[in-house]
């Protein structure tokens, strides 16, 4: 039997129009006073929660995110790491200790530049990446929701905003979490509290990522190509990546079923 060689494309622009949206979104209001860019040197200094992150409401001193309010989050990654600003953290919006006894609306952007992903590792890889955020473990901040609909609800206690816990904090913090995997060479994090327009601007994005990772984990989980049939045929006919990753998949799935 003839042997079967398959190419393992690397999955570098399937988030290429949500990072040019986000650097849009960004360069539109970059010139606003509540504007202000942050670089992460050496590493995020904050005492361990121990696993016993619960913020009651009674001692929190921030919500963001809540049902209440706007959310937006999301995780994107390039496998071209020069068009990620290592280290960046932008805060559009007031800190968190403006914030104080508030609850306000939230956006939560990573960009990850990677090297190595493809067709066969991609899935696994982008599941480490996104389980980064419930690997965190800093006292005073509570992730209390996450929602399948790209929204994200945390909480930050009084006590830790008395100590200085800030965005610059938290975004450091992230950075270092995602600078541990093996795979990951640079990552900027956009934090958005300005208001609930400026967040609902964000959310296509967070849509657009989301609907790009559903049809990717649906090649890899289940297999199946029959692209009339699929929800996701919208998506994965605008974006090359993802036509690359179903034709390889198809080919090994084809080869294999000839083997048998």
């Amino acid at each position: 039997m003839r042997d079967c060689v398959f190419i393992f494309y690397i999955i570098m622009a399937l988030f290429d129009k949500q990072l040019t949206e986000i650097r849009e979104y960004l360069s539109a209001r970059q010139s606003r006073s509540d504007y202000h860019e942050y670089i992460h040197s050496g590493t995020a200094q904050w005492e361990s929660g121990n696993k016993r992150n619960v913020v009651l409401a009674q001692d929190m001193a921030v919500e963001l995110g809540s049902p209440r309010e706007e959310s937006s989050s999301c995780l994107i990654w390039d496998d071209d790491p020069g068009r990620v600003r290592d280290g960046v953290i932008t805060v559009i919006g007031p800190g968190l200790v403006e914030c104080r006894g508030k609850s306000v609306p939230f956006g939560k952007f990573v960009i990850v530049g990677v090297s190595g992903f493809n067709e066969e590792n991609s899935c696994d890889r982008y599941r480490e990446l996104n389980g980064v955020r419930y690997e965190m473990d800093l006292k005073g901040y509570m992730i209390r929701a996450v929602s399948q609909y790209q929204r994200e609800w945390s909480r930050v206690s009084a006590e830790a905003l008395d100590r200085g816990f800030s965005f610059e904090i938290l975004g450091g913090s992230l950075i270092d979490a995602f600078r541990k995997k093996e795979f990951v060479r640079a990552v900027e994090v956009v934090f958005v509290t300005s208001s609930k327009e400026d967040v609902r601007k964000l959310a296509p994005v967070a849509e657009g990522s989301m609907k790009l990772i559903s049809a990717m984990n649906k090649m890899f989980e289940e297999l199946a190509f029959d692209c009339d049939t699929c929800e996701n045929i919208d998506v994965c006919s605008e974006v090359e990546d993802l036509r690359k990753m179903r034709d390889s998949l198809r080919s090994k799935k084809e080869a294999g079923n000839a083997r048998q």
